[in-house]
């Protein structure tokens, strides 16, 4: 019976040592793959939530995450103080790395403009036009209502024509970021980003005529060639044109010249 009690605890001893050996080796293992992963690795700032564009970042924006060395995107930060208080220059989603090229140290507009591009406001009718529902960030197509040069305003019907299209709004109502609550924003200046050739057209028609925006669809970037409408075109109106006035009968004369003996006529 005492032989039987001491193998049981030789093997009960045994099989500890064993088990013990087998959880030693596994945790070894980890720490080796841990520290294998900590060396492929980089820690980075990354966003902990959506940060619109224009904002300054705070410490609680922001977070340290590890990224393989070997996908580290340029212009990376690898400390929270080292952004803190920069400005976005576009949104930025939630786990998105936290990028130098996206940051600046102005607030405003300034820092929204793609590089080449301008910005300019325009006044918009909130009753006949969409400025409660353009948000920053959309696209608009911009319409003239104008009277063709070298016609009369009185007389000659005015031309809705698209005279930009696809141009990215940059702020509505000096607001530059989008509302949380979805609501509607009515505004009665909208500021769109533009090229300075695409400024000049618009100040033309912004002082020759009244201007209207419509609003494009999230990935709707096609351009259309439009030529343009008129209320007579509207109502499928043709203009009838002036009768021309009958050819005048020509009269002729004739006249004779006596000159001694000798007889002239002349017809005129």
């Amino acid at each position: 019976m005492q032989n039987r009690m001491r193998l049981a605890i030789v093997f009960a001893i045994a099989f500890g040592l064993l088990a013990a050996y087998g959880i030693a080796n596994f945790l070894r293992q980890q720490r080796e793959a841990t520290e294998e992963f900590r060396k492929s690795t980089q820690d980075i700032i990354v966003a902990t939530r959506e940060i619109p564009a224009g904002t300054a970042i705070t410490e609680d924006m922001v977070k340290l995450t590890p990224y393989l060395k070997t996908s580290l995107p340029p212009g990376f930060f690898s400390s929270a103080e080292a952004v803190k208080g920069k400005i976005t220059k576009t949104d930025l989603n939630i786990a998105e790395p936290v990028l130098e090229a996206r940051l600046g140290e102005k607030t405003g507009l300034t820092m929204l403009l793609t590089p080449g591009q301008r910005a300019m406001a325009v006044q918009v009718n909130e009753v006949v036009g969409v400025s409660g529902f353009i948000a920053p960030n959309d696209r608009v197509d911009v319409i003239a209502n104008m009277t063709p040069p070298g016609q009369e305003r009185e007389k000659e019907p005015q031309v809705s024509k698209i005279v930009l299209q696809n141009k990215r709004v940059l702020s509505v109502a000096q607001t530059s970021e989008e509302r949380r609550d979805g609501k509607p924003q009515i505004a009665s200046s909208i500021t769109l980003e533009l090229t300075p050739d695409e400024v000049e057209k618009l100040s033309v028609a912004s002082r020759e005529g009244q201007i209207l925006l419509a609003l494009r669809g999230q990935d709707d970037n096609a351009i259309v060639a439009t030529q343009g409408s008129t209320a007579r075109d509207l109502l499928n109106i043709v203009v009838p044109q002036p009768k021309s006035a009958p050819p005048v009968a020509s009269t002729k004369y004739r006249v004779s010249v006596y000159m001694g003996d000798k007889r002239s006529e002349f017809e005129f």
